[in-house]
């Protein structure tokens, strides 16, 4: 529990656990499968919510709410677990609920194909981790337009992308994407992959796509943005590679980070040796290196060579590869604590629950009523 101090500041009183398991017997998991270990049956009190996943060869469970019945939901679950192999990934504290409307009824498919296992063993901590990174973002994006493949915003789109690029044209963004982040990111996404795609099919040059990126990102700040927190309870460091252009996925990043209470600096110094000396003085400063997101990069791209040359320099130093391979904008403080909040795929049997139960007790109550509660 004591990687939870990065990003707890003392504000937050929810508990939230990453769960994997392999699945049982021959047949794979399948759309609208029951959860195993009958994570749905649980009281009701329970006051839980979250996400199921129904992976290649397992299952990935994000689970949520009140930290003393998260506890004593998984001891009622862990003596199932005798007969699965059941981890848990990562677990932490949380300013708020994910998944607030998804209660833990009913498994679903990702597209992702990663197996959670090689052979007979778990894949490498680090590789599930990514991979739960991908898969829960998605469902959170999913989750934050409410069931963002058939709504509003994305059918929009196209139209707001030909105004984007009609001189003449005075586009708006939609209401939703004013005035919600999560939304907004979601849509931005949505029309800078539409840019890539009209490119890629000739329709548009680099010119056009400039002049729609420029235009947008002037909608953008006209729409408002987060300041930096006053009392931050973290520091991130966002980079943009020396000669990357595509600044609109790394200003909403950061916009996202400041909403989630996390201080953001942007680094746009135009050698390699003076980003490094530039994170020199962040202190252990997790850094998010951006990426384009008209496009995946290439193999060898701007992003993944500085970030091989930031992982030379800083080895202990979080450091992550921004872009449209990484998956959606939004979230990036969730991803960012699952990788702080890692539990090294720790048996779920074998975790003491009573004992993180009533420490959850105790920092839900704070230090005077839980001092109380002791002496009393």
């Amino acid at each position: 529990m004591g990687a939870t101090a990065d990003f707890s500041g003392g504000r937050q009183r929810l508990l939230r656990a990453v769960l994997i398991g392999r699945a049982a017997g021959a047949e794979g998991p399948r759309r609208g499968a029951t959860i195993r270990h009958d994570l749905a049956a649980l009281p009701g009190d329970f006051a839980l919510s979250g996400a199921t996943v129904a992976a290649s060869d397992g299952w990935l469970h994000w689970v949520e709410g009140p930290g003393p019945q998260l506890c004593a939901a998984m001891a009622q679950i862990a003596p199932d677990t005798l007969r699965e192999d059941v981890r848990l990934l990562s677990v932490g504290w949380t300013d708020k609920r994910r998944f607030a409307r998804w209660p833990l009824l009913r498994a679903v498919e990702h597209q992702h194909a990663a197996r959670l296992r090689t052979a007979a063993a778990w894949s490498p901590e680090a590789d599930l981790i990514r991979l739960a990174m991908l898969v829960f973002d998605d469902l959170a994006q999913d989750h934050a337009l409410g069931s963002f493949a058939q709504s509003d915003l994305l059918h929009r789109v196209p139209d707001f992308v030909e105004k984007l690029l009609e001189c003449d044209a005075e586009p708006t963004l939609p209401v939703t994407a004013r005035d919600d982040l999560q939304a907004r990111a979601g849509f931005v996404e949505a029309c800078l992959q539409r840019l890539g795609q009209m490119q890629e099919a000739a329709v548009i040059g680099l010119a056009e796509v400039a002049l729609a990126q420029t235009r947008l990102n002037s909608l953008l700040q006209r729409a408002g943005r987060p300041s930096q927190p006053l009392d931050p309870r973290g520091r991130v460091c966002l980079v943009l590679p020396p000669g990357e252009t595509e600044m609109i996925g790394t200003i909403v990043t950061a916009d996202l980070l400041r909403l989630a209470g996390l201080s953001v600096r942007v680094i746009l110094d135009a050698e390699t040796g003076d980003i490094l000396e530039s994170l020199r003085h962040e202190a252990d400063a997790p850094v998010i290196v951006s990426g384009p997101r008209i496009r995946a990069e290439t193999s060898g791209g701007r992003a993944t060579r500085l970030v091989a040359a930031l992982q030379r320099a800083f080895p202990d130093r979080l450091i992550l590869q921004g872009g449209l391979s990484s998956g959606p904008l939004g979230d990036w403080a969730e991803r960012l604590a699952l990788f702080r909040h890692r539990a090294g795929l720790v048996p779920l049997r074998g975790i003491d629950w009573a004992a993180m139960g009533s420490l959850s007790t105790l920092v839900e109550l704070g230090p005077q009523r839980g001092a109380s509660c002791i002496f009393s």
